[in-house]
């Protein structure tokens, strides 16, 4: 990505936020409240008023995206967050511009009040009230300069906001400089984690599924699906009402259900969190796939007004949705029934509880938000998906996404969540397969997955940067790229590159040509790391050389390195490789 030209509002509110020690801007999403953070970071390093930098994010999603867009913006910018190995942290907390989660600058407090950040951005910064490491981090350490961005500042939370972060100033919805940028409807992904308990419930599960299959192996994969996805209560449900699930299921696993530890329904605290979030909607549809849960959520809502919707055969619907339409119900808990069939009333706030990969329903759920009528009052409405992470809720999530976007259904979510969601679900273990470099066909057979699943999954990885590879004398070597340091380690002879080789090599930026050079390692190197840093990221890069075998008679070599490059680590492990080719080449298979 080049680096974005301000927009006269954004600069604006940049100057306006370093002009304070503390504040805070809001602007409706999609404004590029992102951009007015990036140039406020650069100025402040500029000039010499801030020596580092903490961003902090309230999920990994948004980590690794913001970090991502600080780094193409020319900022040296590291993600750190829990699921980094121990390496990968240590390499980010030295970066002088770190994009963290609360939690994982709370749990490693002693390094960070040892690099001595002296300015912090807080994102989603209506996330500061109510959340433990939020409010631990911004009253924990001084921070000189402070900036607080967020979409909606709920009035309630106005007083704790300013006190916490600085003054508060609204570039709104009237503002016509702003009003084309501003979308209809936005999605957001709220993260749901399984407790240890849970977690320990689902990964016993998930060793009973591995072990059986055909019937056995569907029952128990529904059972995996229904906890992470609706709560133990669904599972519990299950497995009262049938005998068959009983006879699969595990002793372990069923005296784990019944822990005191196992919530009924882990998704309830992200759900109440979405509502106290989006404080000022008029009204809220929440969409959940089995009776007894939506039952159950229909009480525990009951003090923001709720109505419940189940179905004609369970409910009266003439009653239940006279008092869905009601204005003092607020919240209104629907099974599929209210996917299709029912008229329900339009909601400005629309929440997935159980996630779908099925299109149409997904689609389905989408109207309920997206038809709001045209001689109605402009309100800015919102589609929140809750999802477990690290389990094959993720998956569901994900897929519905990529199913609507190619029924054609525009899902108002950024690419990068989308992106980073997938690196996290299940398929995640190709990922975590990867950080012990290895052949694809080693990777698929350890994972007992088709070869050919094999390699999409890794196509996906490599092209958006989460995984790379080298040529060695086994073949393609795949790595995950925070493995990098291990194929340094395990294959030297093949990242040992000649000084004197001469050598063409082809640059491409999404799809197209960017850029060709010719010569030895150290100019060609210099070269690439001056384009790297002006266009942010690479592609793909073909490297063309001839290697004397014998005396008079030479190969010609052609490698083609097709994933993200978009740091100097990588370009260098590239280029190390490219240059180190006369170990390998004479495995390389004939063009």
């Amino acid at each position: 990505m080049r680096r974005l030209k301000p927009r006269g509002y954004q600069s604006e509110a940049a100057a306006w936020a370093l002009s304070r020690r503390g504040a805070v801007v809001c602007m409706p999403t999609g404004t590029g409240k992102t951009l007015v953070a990036a140039l406020w970071i650069r100025e402040l390093l500029r000039r010499g008023e801030a020596r580092r930098v903490l961003v902090l994010e309230p999920t990994r999603f948004l980590v690794e995206q913001n970090a991502g867009f600080l780094r193409s913006q020319g900022i040296d910018a590291a993600p750190l967050h829990g699921s980094l190995p121990r390496l990968a942290r240590e390499r980010a907390w030295r970066s002088r511009v770190v994009v963290a989660t609360p939690e994982i600058v709370v749990a490693e407090w002693a390094r960070f009040t040892a690099q001595g950040f002296d300015a912090v951005v807080v994102d989603e910064c209506h996330h500061t009230t109510g959340q433990d490491a939020y409010r631990r981090v911004m009253e924990g350490h001084h921070f000189r300069r402070r900036l607080g961005l967020s979409a909606y500042i709920p009035p309630s939370r106005r007083g704790e906001i300013e006190e916490l972060i600085g003054e508060i100033r609204s570039w709104g919805w009237e503002d016509p400089r702003l009003r084309r940028y501003i979308p209809a409807w936005e999605a957001e992904i709220y993260e749901a984690p399984l407790n240890p308990s849970e977690t320990r419930l689902y990964e016993e599960l998930e060793k009973a599924w591995e072990k059986v299959a055909g019937h056995e192996r569907a029952l128990l994969g529904n059972a995996i699906r229904w906890l992470v996805r609706d709560g133990a209560l669904a599972l519990r449900e299950s497995l009262e009402s049938g005998e068959r699930l009983k006879q699969v299921l595990p002793d372990t696993v069923s005296s784990l259900l019944y822990s005191p530890d196992v919530r009924l329904a882990h998704k309830l605290d992200a759900l109440l969190r979405v509502l106290r979030d989006h404080e000022g909607f008029a009204k809220a549809l929440v969409f959940v796939e089995r009776v007894a849960v939506a039952t159950y959520l229909h009480k525990a809502l009951r003090g923001w007004g709720t109505a419940l919707i189940l179905g004609r055969r369970r409910i009266d619907p003439a009653a239940a949705l006279e008092k869905a339409r009601m204005r003092n119900t607020r919240v209104v808990v629907s099974t599929s029934a209210g996917e299709e069939g029912i008229d329900l009333p339009e909601a400005d706030l629309m929440v997935v509880w159980s996630n779908t990969a099925s299109p149409l329903r997904f689609i389905q759920r989408l109207g309920r938000v997206l038809r709001a009528s045209e001689g109605a009052r402009f309100r800015h409405r919102w589609v929140v998906f809750i999802t477990t992470p690290d389990t094959v809720d993720v998956d569901s999530l994900v897929d519905g996404l990529l199913e609507a976007r190619r029924a054609g259904v525009h899902v108002n979510i950024d690419p990068g969540v989308v992106d980073y969601v997938w690196s996290l679900s299940r398929r995640r273990r190709v990922l975590e397969a990867l950080e012990n470099p290895m052949p694809i066909d080693v990777l698929a057979r350890g994972l007992e997955m088709p070869l050919d699943r094999a390699r999409e999954a890794v196509g996906w990885l490599l092209e958006r940067g989460f995984a790379v590879y080298i040529y060695t004398g086994i073949g393609r070597i795949y790595a995950s790229k925070t493995a990098i340091p291990a194929l340094y380690e395990r294959f030297a002879e093949d990242l040992n590159p000649s000084q004197d080789l001469e050598a063409k090599v082809t640059v491409y930026l999404d799809g197209r040509k960017a850029a060709s050079f010719r010569g030895r390692l150290a100019a060609t190197s210099r070269k690439l790391q001056t384009l790297l840093a002006r266009v942010g990221h690479l592609s793909r890069l073909r490297f063309s050389t001839q290697i004397e075998v014998s005396r008079g008679l030479f190969r010609l070599v052609n490698l083609n390195y097709a994933y993200r490059i978009d740091d100097a680590e990588t370009l260098k492990l590239v280029l190390d490789n490219a240059y180190s080719c006369a170990s390998y080449s004479k495995y390389l298979p004939p063009r």
